[in-house]
């Protein structure tokens, strides 16, 4: 499988509210919690290419599709929120995704979009990017991470460097996730927490391994073609066999 993960970079994901059940007094905030999470899911990778995209504002290539696991744990490590203009541009994150994959002769591709907004910034509408995916046989998965509504989020430290809190309103759009999963064959995920994203990223894997078994497309064409091209070859060979032989056979008494 070739898979683009496509991170939300933007300043909401500072949201602290994406800690798991057994440490739910703890304050860990979406990114993070999305970081950790999706080392596991590429650490258990074994013959996967996997791709890194990141967004906020803008969206931009972060690692291309690779084999060489430790480079992509590497840029993941490194990600921070507030390096790219702020805002939530998930069009242009796709059709980012979607030009890493097109050219892939992989059998499943995919997009894996970790978000926690609605789209804001883009100058690509998102279901034309997912259209665009699904005309290149690329499935998204959109999984929106966090609660809507009132959030704790950091606003400033004190003098003794303790970290103050403050619920904000944050503005989500389910609906427009579960339009991009619809028009590119993905299925749509929420995770309250990072037990609930691991679960995702799991389903994920057993989605597009059902639809790989039940779908085979356009590898079982080549399939066809390529047993079509061996009876002509047999037949050609017939042909030339009857053909050394006649002059021999007419020759009998």
């Amino acid at each position: 499988m070739d898979i683009v993960i496509t991170l939300d970079l933007s300043t909401t994901m500072r949201a602290v509210d994406f800690s798991p059940p057994e440490r739910r007094s703890e304050r860990l905030s979406r990114i993070e919690g999305a970081k950790q999470v999706i080392a596991d899911f590429i650490r258990q990778r074994r013959n996967d290419r996997l791709g890194l995209v990141v967004f906020s504002g803008e969206a931009f290539t972060q690692c291309p599709l690779t084999l060489d696991y430790s480079v992509i744990l590497n840029i993941l490590q490194a990600l921070r929120t507030g390096v790219i203009e702020d805002g939530t541009a998930i069009g242009d994150a796709l059709m980012v995704s979607v030009n890493r994959l097109r050219d892939s002769e992989s059998k499943s591709k995919a997009i894996i979009l970790v978000t926690d907004g609605d789209d804001n910034m883009s100058r690509v509408a998102p279901t034309q990017a997912a259209e665009m995916a699904a005309e290149n046989r690329i499935r998204i998965f959109p999984i929106l991470v966090g609660r809507g509504g009132q959030v704790p989020f950091p606003v400033g430290t004190d003098a003794f460097g303790n970290t103050h809190y403050q619920n904000v309103e944050i503005r989500t759009n389910p609906e427009l996730l579960k339009n991009i999963a619809k028009l590119a064959q993905g299925e749509f995920y929420q995770a309250t927490d990072t037990q609930a994203l691991r679960e995702d990223l799991q389903s994920v894997l057993d989605h597009m391994e059902k639809t790989r078994l039940m779908d085979p497309g356009r590898y079982s064409r080549h399939t066809e073609i390529f047993q079509l091209a061996l009876l002509g070859a047999l037949l050609s060979l017939l042909l030339d066999l009857c053909l050394r032989w006649s002059p021999r056979l007419r020759s009998f008494p």
